[in-house]
């Protein structure tokens, strides 16, 4: 189905029936990355990102600016009739969940980030990052998709996806393959993680009950989810064993089990 907001067309598929939980897909990804999730006695609403999937690609950098998408997205939820969810987000879509979840706390059911950031904080590191996003904006739209899909599943954090059966390790790159290189380009430069802002600071707001999940071989985002574990101790940290950084594909008989026990 579709749903417009503020000109903005969003493509969304509705599984199931129980209790709502939304799920927010990563960079480059859309919402058939959870096809392989199954949560019973809930109410799956997956979600197209803006400049992904079949949701509208506007060539207007301002549409995808973070704080742009959070307020679209609640008055998306809204026009669902849907006022208290759970909000369950991957990588750049568990960053978004994590800002949607302090900006509107008191809607939020449960909140669960896979592999997500609280953004990069200090001067530094985020002009490098903000840099770095740049450079790979405008080497997307000079070089293209095919490029793209390359340069993103040769990096070392996707190497555990190498392990796969062919059929799946084809899937993910047919996902990355839909995109269009202004798109991709806007999303890095108004949500990309030296855009978004640090969230560090806030972690101890969260009131709600939050899980974090990363694979036994992702390090560095298995040291972001001890950082939110000792930034708020209601956090409840799971490590998936024998995978990388998208759990929920790498392995998603256990990442279905953490989830249930949680909900």
């Amino acid at each position: 189905m579709f749903i417009t907001i503020n000109k903005i067309r969003y493509h969304l598929e509705i599984r199931g029936t129980g209790k709502p939980i939304i799920c927010l897909h990563g960079f480059s990804e859309n919402l058939s990355t959870w096809e392989s999730i199954q949560l019973a006695d809930h109410q799956m609403i997956l979600i197209d990102l803006i400049g992904h999937g079949e949701s509208k690609k506007p060539y207007s950098r301002q549409a995808y600016y973070w704080k742009v998408i959070i307020r679209d997205l609640n008055k998306l939820f809204y026009k669902l009739g849907i006022r208290k969810y759970s909000l369950l987000g991957y990588s750049m879509g568990g960053r978004i969940a994590l800002a949607y979840a302090l900006t509107y706390p008191q809607e939020i059911d449960k909140l669960i980030l896979e592999s997500a950031s609280y953004g990069e904080c200090g001067l530094i590191k985020r002009l490098k990052r903000r840099r770095n996003d740049l450079n790979l904006a405008k080497n997307i739209r000079r070089n293209g998709i095919e490029w793209f899909n390359r340069y993103w599943s040769g990096l070392d954090i996707f190497t555990t996806q190498t392990l796969l059966p062919k059929a799946i390790i084809d899937q993910i790159s047919e996902r990355r393959l839909l995109n269009i290189p202004h798109a991709l380009s806007n999303n890095l430069l108004g949500s990309g993680q030296g855009k978004f802002p640090c969230l560090k600071n806030q972690i101890c707001k969260l009131s709600m009950p939050v899980l974090y999940i990363n694979g036994e071989y992702d390090l560095k985002y298995e040291h972001v989810g001890l950082e939110f574990k000792k930034l708020n101790s209601n956090i409840k940290h799971e490590i998936i064993k024998g995978v990388g950084h998208n759990t929920h594909i790498e392995n998603p008989h256990a990442f279905i089990a953490v989830i249930k026990q949680f909900l």
